[in-house]
C-alpha cells in the first residue's frame, strides 16, 4: 500500500457499532449505532445466490480499505448508501497502522 492509495478511497461510508438489546422473549435483538463516517475503497471479490429459509439471497464477498484505526472489530459493519456490508475479519497488511482490510459480506434479499 503506498500513498496513492488514498486517491483510491473515494467512497464515504458509516462504520457502526452493534447495539444487542434484550427483547421480551429473551432472546436478542441487534441494531448498530453510527461511530464515524470515513473514507474507504470497496473492492467485490465475488458473489453467490444462496437460500436461506426458503428464499433467495444475494451474498457479496468485498474488500474495504479504511485508514487504520484501533477501533474496528469483527462485530461492526459499514453503511455504503442502502448498502450494509457485515464485517467478518480485520487486519492490517503491513503491521505500521497505516491502513485496515475489512472482509466484508453484503446480503441482499
Amino acid at each position: 500500500m503506498s500513498a496513492a492509495s488514498i486517491g483510491a478511497m473515494r467512497l464515504r461510508v458509516t462504520l457502526e457499532a452493534p447495539i444487542d438489546t434484550p427483547d421480551d422473549s429473551g432472546s436478542m435483538t441487534r441494531s448498530y449505532a453510527p461511530i464515524a463516517d470515513v473514507w474507504a475503497k470497496v473492492t467485490p471479490l465475488a458473489g453467490e445466490a444462496r437460500f436461506v429459509a426458503e428464499r433467495e439471497e444475494q451474498a457479496i464477498a468485498s474488500l474495504a480499505l479504511i485508514r487504520w484505526r484501533d477501533d474496528v472489530t469483527s462485530r461492526m459493519r459499514l453503511v455504503l448508501g442502502a448498502r450494509k456490508l457485515l464485517i467478518h475479519s480485520v487486519y492490517d497488511p503491513d503491521g505500521r497502522r497505516r491502513w485496515l482490510l475489512c472482509r466484508c459480506e453484503d446480503i441482499e434479499t
